[in-house]
């Protein structure tokens, strides 16, 4: 009995590493994307006003800084979901921590007296804690599919950027100067997220 309830234990502290080394990366890399979030979206107003200023001229720039900036507000809305999921993660993983630890005490009473009540207590404490395992995992899930909407706006945003470098070309020579540095700019951060969220991924998915 004193084997099986070891065994348990050991089980919970590494799940229990994992997680929490799971929300760790989550939070840290939330706020990175946020920060880059703020900053694409600058760029891509800054390149819908130059492209109103080549006027016919950046008819193809002006199209693809409008997807630039509705690609900025569809990063913003999935951001905003994943700092929810973030916050309830953070939540449960936390409350998971602490049953984990009262359910060790209680094990070990139950195998230092067995027959007596604490053994009914520890299995209705495991059912319990076997429930909130099922959320907590139902929320991971949530998470990996809201990562894998933002990897696929971010290689959505590298062919942006190097569509809108291409029409940057048609413009002026002053005016494929400063297009062409907002889209390399564009092109900069949208590889960033793109980093970020693969680095972010492989975290998630480790078993």
């Amino acid at each position: 009995m004193q084997s099986l309830v070891s065994t348990a234990l050991g089980l919970d502290d590494l799940r229990e590493r994992a997680d929490f080394e799971r929300v760790i990366s989550l939070n840290e890399a939330a706020k990175e994307l946020i920060a880059r979030s703020f900053r694409v979206n600058l760029l891509a107003l800054d390149a819908m006003v130059q492209s109103k200023r080549g006027g016919s001229s950046l008819r193809g720039f002006d199209e693809v800084s409008s997807q630039m900036r509705r690609w900025s507000r569809d990063l913003h809305v999935e951001l905003e979901r994943l700092a929810t999921l973030s916050q309830r993660v953070v939540v449960a993983v936390s409350s998971l921590s602490k049953e984990a630890h009262l359910l060790g005490l209680l094990a070990r009473a139950a195998a230092a007296s067995p027959g007596g009540a604490a053994a009914e207590v520890v299995e209705r404490r495991r059912q319990a804690d076997t429930e909130h395992q099922s959320q907590l995992r139902r929320l991971w899930r949530a998470v990996d599919e809201v990562l894998s909407d933002l990897d696929q706006l971010g290689m959505m945003a590298v062919v942006l950027s190097r569509s809108a470098m291409i029409e940057a070309s048609s413009g002026s020579s002053e005016q494929r100067a400063q297009l062409s540095d907002v889209s390399q700019e564009f092109y900069r951060n949208s590889e960033t997220v793109v980093d970020v969220l693969k680095q972010l991924l492989k975290v998630m998915r480790r078993t």
